[in-house]
């Protein structure tokens, strides 16, 4: 409990401070949109310094935030402050000049920030006009300007925030329930109470609180929270009355929160708790008796009719068992011959030829299933060599086809689409004297006519089975030795040979199962080759239709977020200033014109949202977790829901083709859940482990079946975008239990 007090108090934090942040970073763009405006028009009448003045004097009384936001510029290479409304003594300075010691060091980082990036984010500490002395953490943004050569910056204090945050955090806190009567307690760390269910005590001190045997356990519980380790348990009796029960032993846990000093308590009671355990304990002890005496009475059960049946049935089979049970065990296990001469009875001969002509059909078969299995298991082998280049795939397969067809050697070559030349691609031959393989690959082209054996299997259009004959090596190529039996199968497609695959010298004559397993193996070869040429081909083309849709995607985000963005925002800016006039002369034309300002910053939210969803320019300028953590706030607020984000990429360097297609999957899946999914929660979890990158998408909606269920453009898209960095998409949905979007990449 405690360590959900701790997390909510951090979200809220990291939420106030993305606030600011995003608020400062749209002052900044609409400052920058004034300048350029200003620039643009008046660039032809003005020189520079009337410009520089004009801007100036534009965004001088330009507040916000109860009036604590301000604006300030200066120049990159002369280091010349030209504005800083909050205090304008500053103006005219330089940045290195002994009157502005105390800001040196954080003009230079932001002159630094500028340089480097050209726009970010400073975080520093600063004092106000009003407390002189004191420094308070302030967060800016800068950008540069490249006409005037300036940096246009805006700033906020943090700590105006903070005080709001805290009150807002101990309200829900002090709500805060668990158990039958566990509660949260929140103190500083001189143990003034500021946090409490019951008003009364807060603004007490924790340290008083003890229980009637003088146990000061607010004490204690004040000493854990101020210790090195800042935690601990802290168990007492409650005698306070507040309970049902008039004294309760409670059990507490005590941990600092140092950022805030302060600390808070989770506290519930012990009694109702050793209650449930030994109810507990007895019951599951009634069970285990239970469970553990009716395994023992089926048990007894089962081995008592097992006995049973095995008795009577041992009784029939014992005599025809004893009579046949070796010499099957000898003709059948072992795969021996039993020699008739051997046999005692007459009566039995019979039954010895039957035996030996099983043995025999058991090893024909045995031999056929082997080259059956070798032939499938070398398929599937096929099937997954998907990294292996074409010419090791043919190696392979005519390995296999020569120890199918338990020949000395064998070829596979291709036919050109003329049928009027033969190159030999593979070629493997074996030592018979030794356990040697020698392959060689013949890359010469030759005209059929003049192809040896495969040639004449082209030419004759059918298979080659030759049995007995003698054909010398210079006679018969491609192979390198005396040949006394040959088998060369052409393989056809769309009418065509395509391939023609042979091999020589079994120990047996060949015969037509030998062509049947050559022709298959060498189609299914031929098939796949085609697949990954297609598959090849239609990577090729996904990735030229991804990266087109990508660069038209981009350019029109660019210019809705460049061009109209700030130009609205520089227009809404301008309506900011004259209403401000307008308000002490005609009030009434004021309040129309804060109409028109409501409406440019509808059109300046809508720009935003259709130019993040068209070009993701913080996956660019600020990585893929800044962009998440965008683009989450935008689904909460669009769609009034839950939406979890868990980003771990541990230091993983992901580049920005790969980061935009990832932002887009996981944008294409949130919004699918969102809008079709009617969820209240979306969990989005982006981790990096062990060299590898994990991708989920959860909700918590209605679903769909995968069966009846056409998948739309939008898991298309994402299928196709997994594919272009590499990774495996996989979604799994069901009916009234949601969808999961699952994606893995390795780094």
């Amino acid at each position: 409990e405690i360590n959900k007090v701790i997390g909510f108090v951090e979200y809220r934090r990291a939420q106030a401070e993305l606030r600011i942040e995003n608020e400062i970073r749209e002052r900044v763009q609409s400052a920058y949109s004034i300048a350029s405006h200003m620039y643009s028009r008046h660039r032809d009448e003005l020189s520079e310094n009337q410009l520089k003045g004009l801007v100036v004097e534009l965004l001088r009384p330009i507040r916000w935030s109860n009036n604590r936001g301000y604006y300030f510029a200066g120049g990159v290479e002369n280091g010349v402050i030209d504005l800083y409304a909050d205090d304008p003594y500053f103006e005219g300075k330089y940045s290195h000049s002994p009157e502005v010691q105390g800001i040196r060091a954080v003009m230079d980082d932001i002159i630094g920030i500028i340089r480097d990036k050209g726009a970010g984010v400073h975080r520093y500490v600063w004092t106000k006009p009003e407390s002189v002395g004191r420094v308070y953490p302030k967060m800016s943004f800068v950008k540069y300007f490249k006409p005037f050569d300036w940096y246009i910056g805006a700033g906020i204090y943090l700590d105006d925030f903070e005080e709001s945050l805290q009150r807002d955090v101990l309200e829900r806190i002090r709500n805060i329930r668990f158990g039958r009567d566990g509660e949260i307690i929140g103190f500083r760390s001189d143990g003034t109470i500021i946090c409490h269910r019951d008003q009364r005590f807060i603004g007490r001190s924790i340290k008083d609180f003890s229980n009637e045997q003088d146990f000061s356990y607010g004490h204690e519980m004040w000493q854990k929270g101020i210790s090195a380790e800042a935690q601990g348990f802290v168990r007492y009796v409650d005698s306070t009355g507040e309970t049902e029960i008039k004294s309760s032993s409670k059990l507490s846990y005590v941990k600092a929160y140092k950022d805030w000093d302060w600390v808070f308590v989770a506290a519930m009671s012990m009694d109702e708790m050793e209650l449930a355990i030994e109810r507990e304990r007895k019951t599951y002890l009634r069970i285990n008796f239970e469970n553990i005496t009716l395994f023992i009475t089926l048990f007894i059960i089962a081995v008592s009719l097992m006995l049973l049946f095995a008795y009577f049935y041992s009784l029939r089979i014992r005599q025809g068992i004893s009579l046949f049970t070796n010499f099957f065990r000898k003709a059948a296990d072992e795969k021996i011959h039993i020699d008739n001469k051997n046999l005692a009875f007459s009566e039995f001969e019979d039954l010895g030829y039957l035996a030996n002509q099983m043995v025999d059909d058991r090893i024909q078969k045995e031999m056929l299933i082997r080259r059956d299995e070798l032939r499938l298991d070398t398929l599937l082998q096929l099937g997954m060599m998907e990294d292996r280049c074409f010419q090791e795939k043919y190696d392979f397969v005519l390995e296999r086809i020569v120890q199918i067809t338990r020949s000395e050697g064998g070829y596979l070559a291709l036919i050109n689409d003329a049928q009027s030349h033969l190159n030999l691609y593979s070629y493997f031959e074996q030592n018979p004297n030794s356990t040697l393989h020698q392959k060689r690959i013949q890359g010469i082209s030759n005209p059929l006519e003049q192809a040896g054996l495969p040639g004449a299997a082209v030419l004759k259009g059918d298979a080659i089975v030759e049995n007995s004959c003698r054909i010398d090596a210079e006679q018969g190529y491609p192979y390198s030795s005396t040949i006394y039996r040959h088998l060369d199968v052409p393989i056809f497609n769309a009418g065509k040979v395509v391939v023609v695959a042979g091999v020589y010298n079994n120990s047996n004559d060949y015969d037509n199962s030998d062509s049947r397993q050559i022709t298959m193996l060498v189609e299914g070869l031929w098939l796949h080759v085609l697949k990954m040429c297609a598959e090849e081909e239609m990577a090729k083309l996904e990735r030229q239709i991804i990266a087109v849709s990508e660069e038209e995607r981009s350019t029109i985000g660019r210019d809705l977020h460049d061009d109209l963005g700030s130009h609205l925002s520089g227009v809404e800016l301008l309506c900011m200033v004259l209403q401000k006039k307008l308000e002490k002369d005609t009030p009434d034309k004021a309040e129309e014109l804060d109409a028109i300002r409501n409406l440019i910053r509808e059109a300046i939210e809508i720009t935003r949202r259709l130019a993040q969803g068209l070009y993701p320019v913080h996956v660019v300028e600020h990585g893929l977790e800044s962009a998440c953590e965008e683009l989450k706030i935008e689904v909460e607020n669009l769609f009034d829901l839950k939406c979890n984000l868990d980003v771990d990429l541990q230091g993983a360097q992901i580049d920005g083709p790969t980061a935009i297609h990832l932002y887009y999957i996981i944008r294409e899946a949130v919004f699918n859940a969102a809008r079709h999914g009617r969820p209240q929660k979306i969990e989005i979890q982006l981790l990096s482990e062990q060299k590898r990158l994990k991708l989920r998408v959860e909700d918590d909606g209605c679903g769909f079946s995968e069966k009846t269920t056409q998948y739309g453009i939008g898991l298309h898209t994402m299928k196709y975008r997994a594919k272009a960095v590499g990774a495996n998409l996989v979604v799994d949905s069901k009916l009234e239990t949601g969808t999961q979007i699952t994606l893995q990449k390795e780094m």
